[in-house]
């Protein structure tokens, strides 16, 4: 860095040696360029002081102001009488801004239409205001760029920063020599594995591709989604690359013949939960593997298993077989159903990612409800579509959820009642500056069906509870006969939140809930709003709400625990 010139000063200071300073008061910067300047003062507080000091903290205080692109401030620095105190008063005058800046680029990344988009996103731009954290992250982001897509040669041939502080002139030189983009090279497995047919088949890149750590990122993450691997990690051999090809390697820790996972939760819709997983990965030379579950709480006991058959991918190409029985006891609704079912499914990729599933469903479902007994039988064809995304893990900073799906049955093939059956869920989050989300929820359902009691309890629609609209107790919206709340044919609810990240585990929320079940919408739209608590864990954050049932003539409060992701 070439530096010229030298920043106005004036500097009143009554000499007294040794003292300690306490406090220093600053004055006349706007807020950033203040608590860059109180960043650099930290350092000299409590410390035994002198003369020499106070000079050290003129040429910080200078330092952390052209940082920010303000060289050409005024500085006044006076010590109370006291000794134990200094006020700094700035004036900050005009900032310098960028006259130039001139990036070259030779070898073939001159041709990366990716790494030119990022230069075009860099924020040192010439007439912006000069600052050098900028500048920094602008030269670390490029070099990132280069290694991510496999410039692992490059080097600088020129890398000037000009500064002239008298000409007010601010210039940038780099030209940077990327060297060649390294291909992917061989696919070596660390050992032997039973699922090494998968680990090539899932494999995101081909041999000699052009290389980018994208493609390494989500091969690890299929790897690791499938069921037959503890860990598995996927890294390049940057010490054996040669003749631009670059060998990659996969380790992988398998999953023993039998697992088992124990957990628990709690929800104020269901209550404490438990939970006991047992997985089979390796049933079949070809891959096909075990799983199953049992769910107990307060209101619901389940116990589910599934047959799966990998295809091509053990992820998202699979024919799957499914079977489970469920009780349920909701005493405040007066309902008590128990629920067996098996079904078939073929689950494989669109083309644009969305997860197709066709299935076909054969349920019995028995239901008791104040003492009247009702008996269904189904046999319900159908398809779904979804597609999820997610950035930042349990916790996300963004995310996309979205679930379409329809079922049809017929009373003239082993089915109770004819009806038709769609649903349509979309939610969404994002985040601004790391402290500010906003969620929304969309959920839009219907049932095409002559007589909406000749619907299987568990198929109808019910809307209120931790996970609808809050407020409202669990599954208490619905279109009622008398007392007795029976469901409804449509049902639409949404959800708009805003949660605000005060703490690095703890957030805020706000939210406000609305929708209904219905079967004409004649009814009044349930409101729900109020605030809540968030605690970041590493399976998700811990929801604490505090909810009034705003449409509610009593306007009653309700307060909900749930543990998990957002979405």
């Amino acid at each position: 860095m070439l530096v010229l010139g030298s920043i106005a000063l004036t500097f009143n200071v009554r000499a007294q040696t040794p003292w300690v300073l306490k406090h220093v008061n600053i004055s006349g910067a706007h807020s950033e360029a203040q608590n860059n300047v109180e960043g650099v003062i930290q350092g000299y507080l409590t410390q035994p002081f002198d003369k020499q000091q106070l000079a050290n903290i003129r040429v910080s205080v200078a330092q952390a102001l052209q940082a920010m692109g303000y060289y050409h401030s005024h500085i006044t620095v006076a010590q109370k009488p006291n000794h134990e105190t200094l006020d700094i008063h700035i004036q900050l005058n005009e900032p310098l801004l960028w006259n130039e800046i001139n990036i070259d680029i030779t070898s073939d990344a001159k041709r990366d239409e990716v790494l030119h988009k990022l230069l075009a996103q860099l924020s040192i731009k010439a007439n912006k205001v000069v600052r050098h954290d900028q500048y920094e992250q602008s030269k670390s982001a490029l070099e990132s760029m280069l290694l991510e897509r496999g410039y692992f040669d490059f080097k600088w041939v020129k890398n000037e920063l000009l500064i002239h502080k008298r000409k007010r002139l601010a210039k940038v030189n780099w030209h940077l020599d990327s060297g060649p983009r390294y291909r992917f090279g061989k696919l070596t497995i660390s050992k032997h594995t039973q699922a090494s047919q998968y680990i090539q088949s899932l494999a995101t890149f081909n041999y000699n591709a052009a290389f980018d750590s994208a493609l390494l990122s989500d091969y690890t993450l299929a790897l690791n989604a499938t069921p037959y691997f503890r860990s598995a990690k996927v890294y390049p051999l940057l010490k054996d690359r040669q003749n631009g090809l670059l060998p990659i390697k996969v380790d992988v820790l398998d999953k023993p013949a039998n697992s088992f996972e124990v957990g628990g939760g709690y929800s104020t819709d269901l209550g404490a939960k438990g939970r006991l997983k047992w997985s089979r990965p390796w049933i079949t030379e070809n891959g096909h593997f075990f799983e199953g579950n049992l769910s107990v709480s307060e209101r619901r006991q389940d116990i589910t298993g599934s047959y799966t058959i990998p295809v091509a991918d053990p992820n998202n190409d699979v024919w799957r077989v499914l079977g489970g029985y469920q009780i349920n006891d909701d005493v405040q609704q007066g309902i008590d159903s128990k629920i067996w079912n098996v079904q078939l499914q073929r689950q494989w990729l669109t083309d644009d990612n969305w997860v197709r599933t066709a299935f076909v469903k054969r349920e019995h479902e028995t239901t008791e409800q104040d003492g009247e007994r009702f008996k269904s039988e189904m046999l319900v064809p159908g398809i779904s579509y979804a597609k999820k995304q997610n950035k930042g893990g349990a916790t996300p900073y963004w995310a996309n959820e979205r679930l379409i799906s329809l079922e049809v049955a017929s009373d003239s093939l082993v089915s109770s009642t004819s009806l038709v059956k769609a649903r349509w869920n979309n939610a969404w989050l994002r985040s601004y500056e790391q402290t500010h989300f906003a969620i929304s929820r969309i959920n839009l359902g219907a049932i095409v069906v002559d007589d909406i009691q000749s619907v299987p309890f568990n198929m109808r629609f019910f809307a209120g509870g931790d996970q609808s609209i809050r407020g409202f107790s669990y599954r208490s919206i619905a279109p009622k006969e008398g007392a007795k709340v029976i469901g409804g044919k449509y049902l639409v609810t949404g959800s708009l939140e805003y949660n605000y990240q005060f703490l690095p585990s703890w957030r805020a929320a706000l939210f406000i809930d609305a929708g209904t079940a219905t079967n004409d919408f004649s009814q009044k739209w349930s409101v729900g709003a109020g605030f809540g608590i968030r605690y970041l864990t590493p399976v998700g954050p811990i929801r604490l709400d505090h909810a009034w049932g705003v449409s509610k003539a009593s306007k009653s409060t309700r307060l909900s625990i749930v543990i998990g992701p957002e979405i």
